[in-house]
């Protein structure tokens, strides 16, 4: 090379850097503490001796003092110094707070130690009066603040409640205008049993809660009438089902009355004279027992627009706790239609990309944890805790689709996360939600202890048009749900049709739902939902059974899948015109029966009469313990069944786990499995990964044996004596319980005819 031209690309090259230096400017590195000052620069880690100048006092001082100081596109830093910083507002982030790829905008947790933002307040000045301690709150009296959550020394406490524990039954319900798919009943009140209610001083501040099949409604009270035994609530209740739907006797309970506070670790908070009556759990002390109102309901907002091209960049939040946050009772009362969809979270995010919230802690909160709601993507959830919740853990996208592509919630990563504790103030959340929103991965998260599902994707009953599509579910660990609280639910529950989606390696355990209906399956693919690959998943202990995908499921593809040990069915498979495929799959009964009768094999016999085909069943492997007589499909035997065009080349056999009743489901070299393809899976790399004391939080190991519930044993016979005369038009005999309708079929009151007084029961 010439002298002088190497000298030019020298020079060329100097001055390149040269100019990237210019270009990109040092790290704008500031400093939050407790100790901190947001008129100082932020730029000290302490304070300098004289205190005139050390580090900021807040975030929203950290983020103004960004907006006046960041050169260009500069990276910036906040490192928040470990302690308790009160936050009185959310902390909103705009576009104008943005990063880029090359220069992001992180707020972090200085070196190891826990900064925790707190949506509360301590409240003090408690005197003893009995067994009691109360306190007067002027904010409270002079209507400037009112509290529905109350923790003590870091633990929710319960309002005053009746009855403590278990629920009252409504005794009859209230003839009401009919109504499309519920009964003709009152919406806004019902008959309860004598003395389970009072009409208590301050009646409007008294909520009443029903449970649902799958939810809950929170219902403030106009009146209680001891005469007529009639309770009314504020307003009618909005959800299509109304009361009883389910089982006429439906559960409910109080709480919030001054007169209900009888048990240790209640309290009440009298909205008119400000004063917070806590009666205290045993060795509680008045001098070192904290106590923490909520104020706050939402803590963190990204504030973009995405209709209008606003966005919030590339800012993350890393290590960083929020604690104590409020919800919000609407006059007319709280309920949605599924997944408490209408509670908001204590963080959301509207308009952002490339946003991440990564190693931080959302806890005693009244509301979802994290929602990435609308205009959001190629965000990431990963390494949270988020426990002790009023509703669920994480949403991605809407209950709506997005009318344009930019609306739309897309490529989430929900990664890592540890969510348990829900449901506390509505029991029918979900762990992780995601719903109209495309290309998301949902990995190696760890979800237990819910009252509900466990994650739920999509949000369409019918095979109208939507936006999920080509998420993967994969690696997830979910377990402990239900808890005899709610029912109708999964640990995976899915709707739409959703090309390109998976759900793969994932375990699934132990789902015990409430028992009308008695339904709790492991993978739920309900109401016409289709095109979903489900591959080498373990699913055991369920009440239901481990697959659902009756009522119009089509062209799943499931396949080298375990599904073991469920109490009363192990499938409720579907026979669509679109046909699934079912291969390779393990099914191990030790009772129950192999399939849900009725629905699904009516689909099959169209199928079979209509000369279709049923769809791909092959190469699985059926046992059950109880030996052959017990397996049957739907109501043929194997052989039967295989004539039908099904499993020609499946076999009935014991799979040989190691230890099924120990729940290892590893197979035994020697298991016939292997010779009809089935894969082997690692089920111990689903769950939390990472350093040895997070992987320990929700380790495997953790996961206590359940027993299988007894299946259902057939029901009694039973003499009724009924008029059915106290019982409205259009409702089940009150002394019975009714099983089997559907299809036109029922058992039913009715005014038609009757031989004394004006009812009778109809039975069609």
């Amino acid at each position: 090379m010439h002298p002088r031209l190497f000298a030019a690309l020298l020079s060329t090259a100097f001055l390149a850097v040269i100019a990237a230096a210019v270009a990109a400017p040092a790290p704008l590195t500031l400093y939050v503490a407790t100790n901190g000052n947001d008129l100082w620069s932020g730029r000290l880690v302490t304070p300098d001796k004289a205190r005139t100048d050390g580090p900021l006092s807040s975030l929203a001082g950290a983020r103004d003092r960004i907006r006046g100081e960041r050169i260009g596109n500069q990276p910036v830093q906040v490192l928040v110094r470990g302690g308790t910083y009160c936050l009185p507002a959310p902390f909103v982030l705009e576009p104008q707070d943005s990063g880029t790829a090359e220069t992001p905008v992180v707020y972090a947790a200085f070196q190891r130690e826990k900064p925790v933002f707190s949506g509360g307040r301590a409240i003090a000045g408690f005197r003893q009066t009995g067994n009691l301690w109360e306190t007067t709150i002027p904010e409270v009296k002079a209507g400037q603040w009112y509290f529905r959550q109350l923790f003590v020394n870091g633990q929710r406490r319960q309002r005053a409640r009746s009855p403590n524990s278990g629920y009252y039954r409504i005794a009859n319900l209230i003839p009401g205008p009919p109504v499309p798919n519920a009964k003709p009943v009152a919406r806004d009140k019902f008959g309860f049993a004598p003395g389970d209610l009072q009409p208590w001083e301050r009646l409007n501040d008294v909520n009443l809660v029903l449970l649902h099949s799958w939810e809950n409604s929170i219902h403030p009270l106009k009146s209680v009438d001891t005469v007529s035994n009639i309770v009314e609530f504020a307003a009618p209740m909005k959800e299509w089902w109304g009361l009883g739907y389910w089982e006429d006797h439906q559960r409910y309970f109080v709480e919030n009355a001054r007169e209900l506070l009888d048990t240790p670790g209640e309290w009440y908070l009298n909205r008119e004279t400000g004063v917070l009556t806590y009666w205290p759990m045993p060795g509680e002390r008045l001098d070192s027992t904290q106590v923490v109102a909520p104020v706050l309901t939402e803590f963190v907002r990204f504030a973009g627009n995405a209709e209008k091209g606003e966005f919030v960049r590339h800012v993350t939040l890393r290590g960083l706790t929020f604690h104590y946050g409020d919800w919000v009772l609407d006059a007319k009362g709280n309920s949605s239609t599924q997944a408490a969809v209408e509670v908001p979270a204590t963080i959301t995010a509207d308009g952002a990309l490339n946003c991440a919230i990564e190693s931080c802690e959302m806890a005693h909160a009244g509301t979802y944890g994290i929602w990435f709601r609308r205009g959001c993507k190629d965000c990431r959830i990963q390494r949270n805790r988020l426990f002790d919740l009023g509703a669920g853990g994480i949403r991605v996208g809407e209950d709506r689709a997005a009318m344009v592509d930019a609306a739309e919630t897309s490529r989430t990563l929900v990664d890592n996360n540890h969510i348990f504790n829900g449901g506390r103030v509505y029991p029918g959340c979900v762990g992780i939600w995601v719903a109209q929103s495309s290309g998301n991965r949902i990995s190696h998260n760890d979800v237990h202890d819910l009252y509900y599902t466990g994650i739920s994707v999509g949000w369409n009953w019918g095979l109208e048009p939507n936006r999920t599509s080509n998420n993967v579910i994969e690696f997830n660990h979910v377990h402990n749900l239900g808890q005899g609280v709610l029912s109708d639910a999964g640990l995976i529950y899915c709707l739409g049709v959703s090309p390109g989606s998976v759900i793969r390696n994932n375990v699934f355990h132990d789902l015990w739902p409430y028992s009308a209906p008695a339904l709790g399956w492991g993978i739920y693919l309900d109401a016409q939902c289709g095109n979903y690959l489900v591959e080498s998943n373990l699913v055991y202990n369920t009440l239901s059974g481990g697959l659902m995908f009756n009522n119009g499921g089509h062209e799943h593809v499931i396949r080298n899948n375990i599904f073991a040990l469920s109490a009363n069915q192990a499938l409720w498979p579907y026979f669509e015109k679109r046909p699934n495929t079912f291969r390779r799959n393990l099914l191990y009964l030790t009772q129950g029966q192999l399939m849900v009768p009725d629905f699904g094999e009516s689909s099959l016999n169209e199928r079979l009469v209509a000369k279709e085909s049923p769809g791909d069943w092959d190469d699985n492997l059926y046992w059950h313990t109880a030996g052959l007589d017990a397996l049957r499909f739907f109501r043929r035997t194997f052989g039967e069944w295989q004539a039908a065009g099904l499993d020609q080349h499946s076999r009935i056999a014991d799979p040989q786990f190691v230890d099924a009743a120990g729940h290892d489901f590893r197979l035994k070299p020697s298991s016939p499995a292997f010779d009809l393809g089935f894969r082997n899976f690692d089920v111990s790399t689903a769950g939390l990964y990472g350093d040895a004391a997070w992987v320990k939080e929700a380790s495997h190991a953790r996961c206590a044996g359940i027993a299988l519930p007894p299946p259902p044993a057939p029901p009694a016979p039973l003499e009724v004596d009924d008029g059915f005369e106290a019982t409205p038009v259009g409702s089940a005999p009150s002394k019975a319980h009714v099983s089997g309708e559907g299809k036109g079929a029922s058992i039913r009151v009715s005014g038609e005819r009757a031989a004394t007084g004006q009812h009778s029961l109809k039975v069609a």
